[in-house]
């Protein structure tokens, strides 16, 4: 009875301005759902012929929608907790609505031909794009575990479907059916952890928990906290791909169809950083001594296994899966530091592999055939000599996830290392210095077979959208290392709102 009428209490005080201050706070997500379900009728009521084309435009428009209200609001210094602290509207998540936002319009730009090509339903492809977005942004903007929960299995199930989108190929259902268990068993870990934690602190919201911690003499002598913590920090990892929590990654990525496998290689590694800062460094600031020792152990495990691992890869799928591992190991060494300095790294980092990571897994998907993807190594000979631009775009994506400067993943790393040495993590650091040294070399295979001369093979003939999201993506990758302060000077760090926003 006392929680219906807690129930009851709350409606009637909130009133319709409330109501209307809250969509403010969550505008960009509300723009998303509002094109899902626009999308959705169209998908119904369309003659097949029509739904593809339309739904694709509904799919652009929301995503435009949703960046603009989310860039205008991070230019305006961001919002505050909405839904009695369940979400909020601050600047560090309408920073990840920004990036969800364009990564979401380049994976729409990508697919049309894509889906055509491969004989996919289109409309029902956009749809779980949309649904994954929401999902995103819901895990970004949450501030209760409920929430974080809540968007982290809406993510989650629209990408299991996606996996799976190759309804007629046995290595899609394979993907999807690997995906759908291991994503199982990691939301179970971080569900458990939740309620452990919700046990020890008595609240789900993250700013409660982390006064009832403070408020805690022997807090980090708390089984049931500590407990807690130990499965957050596991189910985190699996959704990062974070060694030895990894093995899913290259027979999923492998599996899907291409453009799922560029949007979850970007959005899921983003949406779980957003996740792990929020929970960790927010609600559990006085664990860090516990959480740091556990990501470490992750961060130098994925440097090396996704490197050494890469190297014995021949699809360039699997060889990007083990790159997204070690990638995952570089971007803990910033969560790991912390401050200022690390959580600056990490935002500024996920931009920046936005665009190098998106742009390597989209060039494939210009190679797909209608009888399913090209990604082995010998697919990509001569392509820079078949489609001279594709071939320079695919070399400019592998120099920078190698870390090769002037571009953005030398200057990512160099952010991130940086804060690892100034915090004190300086044996990660060595670690993921040496290991990037590693990495260069199986960057640098994929970037000798686009420039292998091979003749009887034709001119690639590529679509125009595709073609000029990849361009963007490298322009961008180019343009972030040569001058990394345009990030700041867009107001998209900031000054600092961001970082204390995720704090």
């Amino acid at each position: 009875m006392s929680f219906l009428a807690g129930a009851e209490q709350i409606a009637v005080n909130y009133s319709a301005q409330q109501a209307l201050t809250d969509l403010q706070q969550i505008a960009a997500l509300v723009a998303v759902v509002v094109a899902l379900l626009l999308a959705m009728i169209a998908d119904l009521l369309l003659p097949p012929r029509r739904r593809g084309p339309v739904v694709a435009v509904l799919a652009l428009a929301g995503l435009a929608v949703a960046l603009a209200l989310a860039a205008w609001s991070l230019a305006t210094g961001g919002g505050h907790e909405a839904y009695f602290r369940f979400a909020t509207g601050d600047s560090f998540a309408l920073y990840f609505e920004v990036l969800f936002s364009i990564l979401g319009l380049l994976t729409i730009a990508i697919s049309h031909a894509y889906v055509r090509r491969r004989d996919f339903l289109e409309a029902e492809f956009h749809v779980l794009t949309l649904a994954a977005v929401i999902g995103m942004m819901a895990l970004a903007s949450a501030t209760s575990l409920v929430s974080i929960f809540l968007g982290l299995e809406t993510l989650s199930i629209a990408l299991y479907i996606a996996c799976g989108f190759g309804r007629r190929e046995t290595r899609s259902q394979e993907a999807a059916a690997k995906y759908l268990l291991v994503g199982g068993f990691a939301s179970a870990f971080v569900l458990y952890g939740m309620a452990l934690v919700y046990g020890a602190t008595g609240s789900t919201q993250l700013g409660l928990i982390s006064q009832s911690v403070t408020a805690q003499a022997d807090a980090s002598q708390n089984p049931l906290l500590l407990l807690g913590v130990l499965l957050l920090g596991v189910g985190f990892a699996y959704k990062v791909s974070g060694a030895p929590f990894h093995q899913w990654t290259p027979d999923v990525y492998q599996g899907a169809p291409l453009p799922v496998t560029a949007f979850m290689s970007v959005g899921t590694k983003a949406a779980a950083f957003a996740m792990i800062i929020r929970v960790f460094t927010y609600g559990l600031p006085h664990l860090a001594p516990q959480w740091q020792a556990l990501l470490a152990l992750v961060a130098a495990a994925s440097m090396i296994v996704g490197n050494l691992g890469a190297i014995a890869q021949r699809s360039v799928k699997r060889l990007l899966a083990y790159s997204g591992v070690a990638q995952a190991g570089y971007i803990l060494i910033g969560v790991v530091a912390g401050g200022r300095a690390g959580i600056g790294a990490v935002l500024f980092y996920l931009f920046a592999y936005l665009f190098m990571n998106f742009g390597a897994f989209a060039v494939l998907t210009v190679l797909a055939a209608p009888e399913g993807d090209r990604d082995d190594l010998g697919d990509l000979d001569g392509l820079g000599f078949r489609h001279p631009l594709l071939g320079l775009l695919m070399t400019v994506f592998m120099l920078s996830l190698a870390g090769f400067p002037p571009l953005v993943g030398f200057i990512g790393k160099f952010f991130l290392f940086s804060a690892g040495v100034s915090s004190g993590w300086t044996w990660l650091v060595v670690i993921g210095v040496l290991t990037s040294v590693v990495s260069v070399y199986y960057y640098l295979r994929v970037v000798f077979h686009v420039w292998t001369p091979v003749s009887g093979r034709p001119a690639l003939e590529s679509s125009p959208a595709p073609v000029a999201a990849i361009a963007a993506s490298a322009l961008l990758a180019v343009a972030l290392g040569v001058y990394p302060s345009i990030v700041f000077a867009a107001g998209i760090l900031g000054s600092g709102p961001v970082l204390a926003a995720g704090r």
